[in-house]
């Protein structure tokens, strides 16, 4: 058995690894702008998390020449998305928003 700790309270990622270690861990280079991009949603699936990230879709689809979405709604608050909809967003997502219901 696996487990993975999701831990917010750690801080941002460095921009680069710093030398000397194994961490793979490197923050993305963010575009200029969404045109062109296909944005991933990450919903929590608590609350209205889920209709909070539509509606802000809707408002980039308006104003940015977005290519597309790619939804997810995790089955917990506390677990990383699963494994097949991990796939979809790192396939077809070139951005993505994290958003939390409560």
């Amino acid at each position: 058995m696996t487990v993975t700790g999701l831990d917010p309270t750690t801080g941002p990622l460095e921009r680069l690894t710093p030398p000397g270690t194994d961490s793979h861990r490197v923050l993305a280079i963010r575009p200029p702008s969404l045109s062109g991009q296909v944005i991933g949603l990450v919903a929590n699936g608590l609350g209205r998390g889920e209709v909070m990230l539509d509606a802000l879709f809707d408002e980039l689809r308006a104003t940015d020449d977005v290519l597309g979405v790619v939804k997810v709604v995790k089955g917990s608050v506390s677990i990383p998305p699963d494994e097949t909809d991990w796939g979809r967003l790192t396939r077809s997502a070139t951005v993505a928003i994290t958003g939390f219901g409560g």
